[in-house]
């Protein structure tokens, strides 16, 4: 009898925790969709397709993509022989260079944006190198592409880093006494264990260049349809009153993040499901 009693309070007990985390969950995700709704009840369709088709709202979605787009293929370019070597790779510092990947993260935009001001202006050590080539990185979309590499980038490398260290050791062991040189490791062995985590790095980098604001203001400034991105866009809209615009672009954005990593992780969920 008692340990029917017993049972019958661990019962109660797990219903208990469970419905607490079901209404936890319920009024997060109710408050994450109200702020989402609230966007779409802003403006009416035909207000949004208006602002969509202004020249504008048009350069301001053009330049988010370019920028965007070309960090991800420098972070890939530049980032996955950093992520291989923090990952298979024991060398002195290995610690420190671990914590610089990170600052970038946890540093407030601004910061960013103001350290790469005064490194990239007419007075920096980088700017005034430049002049001399006739090299003009501030207020220009260059600029904005550095502004969004420094600070997504290190998504990327985080990302498959931990990937590549996830390999068995004894895959990695196998291809070297087989003698494969290490472009042959690389190529059939790394890169398509691997290939997760670069897909989920390349979209965690994509989307953090995307909604950069920030760092992407201090350096390239907010001079329309020239260095304008979305994020600027929205928040130079917002302020002088142009909530219609303001509210289309955030649309897009939200849309754009949204769909591509809805499907993105739709596909990766099928392949690894295949592969497993």
């Amino acid at each position: 009898m008692a340990k029917q009693l017993t049972l019958h309070i661990r019962d109660a007990q797990a219903t208990a925790f469970d419905l607490a985390v079901a209404l936890i969950a319920g009024v997060f995700f109710t408050f994450v969709t109200l702020v989402l709704l609230s966007l779409v009840a802003t403006t009416s369709w035909r207000e949004f397709w208006l602002q969509v088709g202004s020249p504008q709202v048009f350069s301001a979605i053009w330049v988010s993509l370019q920028t965007s787009l070309a960090v991800v293929v420098l972070a890939f370019l530049m980032g996955f022989p950093i992520a291989w070597l923090l990952a298979l790779k024991q060398f002195p510092g290995k610690t420190l260079l671990d914590t610089l990947l990170d600052l970038p993260i946890v540093m407030p935009p601004l910061v960013s944006g103001l350290a790469l001001l005064i490194l990239l202006g007419g007075e920096g050590v980088l700017g005034s190198v430049l002049e001399r080539w006739h090299i003009s990185l501030i207020f220009t979309r260059r600029g904005i592409i550095l502004a969004q590499f420094f600070v997504a980038a290190p998504f990327f490398i985080k990302t498959v880093r931990e990937s590549i260290a996830a390999i068995p050791s004894n895959l990695l062991a196998a291809s070297a006494t087989l003698r494969a040189s290490p472009l042959y490791t690389l190529v059939h062995v790394i890169f398509p264990l691997s290939k997760k985590g670069i897909w989920t790095g390349l979209v965690m980098t994509w989307a953090r260049a995307l909604g950069e604001f920030g760092a992407t203001s201090m350096v390239a400034g907010c001079i329309p349809q020239q260095t304008e991105t979305m994020t600027v866009s929205i928040y130079m809209q917002a302020m002088s009153g142009g909530l219609e615009t303001a509210t289309a672009i955030a649309l897009i954005l939200m849309v754009f993040s949204f769909v591509f990593l809805l499907i993105l992780k739709t596909r990766l969920g099928q392949n690894y499901e295949r592969t497993t």
